[in-house]
């Protein structure tokens, strides 16, 4: 079996177009808010695996969500 070359505690900020409600926010529970000031919401935290970093993009799309921005943050 192959080793993951992912390291450990990689975080993501996920600029997401609009204000959210609570039940999209809801979808998201391993990720935390940041004020909406722009009329845009970020989304952000801890990405195991790149096949996490898939199934959120994922869930996003399933929901009709447009993501402005996506980008790792310093470790």
């Amino acid at each position: 079996m192959e080793q993951s070359t992912w390291p450990d505690n990689v975080r993501y900020a996920f600029l997401i177009s609009g204000a959210l409600s609570e039940r999209v926010i809801a979808a998201f529970p391993e990720l935390d808010v940041s004020g909406v000031t722009t009329g845009d919401t970020t989304l952000y935290g801890r990405v195991d695996s790149p096949t996490d970093l898939r199934g959120m993009l994922a869930r996003f799309d399933a929901l009709g969500l447009t993501v402005i921005e996506m980008r790792r943050l310093p470790d």
